[in-house]
């Protein structure tokens, strides 16, 4: 199952397993995008008092966009999804960029 990084309107960013349809987007093991300060970013579930790890769907419509992740955000999530905070043995590629779990 393909993982990206959807931007919703409200600002949100969620990185996610998903499944497609004309109308909306199921998002499976959904994992929030949260800046922790000092180039560093965060990913916490979202919703995690749901049972939105099976499931979540939301409209197309309030998706501003998709994008495919570094591959070393999608490794973390996939290692790491809804297991709590971890920290990565090394920083993402960019300018001082760093993924905390």
């Amino acid at each position: 199952m393909n993982v990206k990084v959807f931007r919703l309107n409200s600002g949100e960013e969620i990185l996610s397993r998903f499944d497609e349809t004309a109308t909306h987007y199921t998002l499976k093991d959904p994992a929030i995008l949260v800046p922790m300060g000092q180039g560093q970013i965060g990913l916490m579930p979202w919703m995690m008092y749901t049972k939105a790890s099976i499931g979540i769907e939301i409209p197309k419509s309030f998706v501003a966009f998709t994008v495919e992740p570094l591959e070393e955000l999608k490794t973390q999530y996939d290692n790491n999804v809804n297991k709590g905070i971890a920290t990565p043995s090394k920083g993402l590629k960019g300018p001082e960029l760093k993924l905390t779990m």
